[in-house]
């Protein structure tokens, strides 16, 4: 098993069922179209061309006023992050510690990211109240005015 960015072509994504089927439909019908416009990059982890989970990860700012009142966003009205967009476990691997697997993963390319351009952490949009609080477990928190986007600074990520 190994991370790596998506490929299109080597990698199975019509057999990728996770349960979600608009996770599933991203990937499967359009991810490769958002990498050929560069809206987004989609790493997976794959055992060969089998796909065992993936996400999307893409620049995104937030303003201000939505942040955490502890968290150092300087005089800036918009803040730049990533986002986090999507993250999906296949079913056939669920419950295996895989979805940690991939938010390190992101936390380790986010890090990368920010040591090369100014980004002060990332942003997620849980699908659900279950996945916030995966999220919330890995020391996510909630915005402001949207209750399921919540955000963690690179400054966290360094803590695990």
């Amino acid at each position: 098993m190994e991370f790596a960015a998506l490929d299109p072509k080597g990698h199975d994504r019509k057999s990728f069922d996770c349960g979600v089927p608009a996770l599933n439909e991203y990937l499967q019908r359009y991810a490769n179209q958002d990498l050929k416009r560069s809206l987004t990059r989609i790493y997976v982890l794959a055992d060969g061309p089998s796909i065992i989970g993936y996400y999307s990860i893409s620049a995104h700012s937030v303003r201000r006023d939505n942040l955490p009142a502890d968290i150092q966003a300087g005089p800036y009205e918009d803040i730049p992050f990533l986002l986090l967009g999507r993250l999906a476990v296949d079913r056939r691997w669920q419950g295996q510690g895989y979805g940690d697997a991939l938010i390190v993963h992101a936390f380790h390319t986010t890090r990368k990211a920010a040591s090369q351009i100014g980004i002060l952490g990332m942003i997620v949009e849980a699908k659900d109240e279950k996945a916030a609080a995966f999220y919330e477990g890995f020391g996510f928190r909630r915005l402001t005015g949207t209750p399921r986007r919540l955000v963690l600074p690179t400054t966290a990520m360094n803590l695990l």
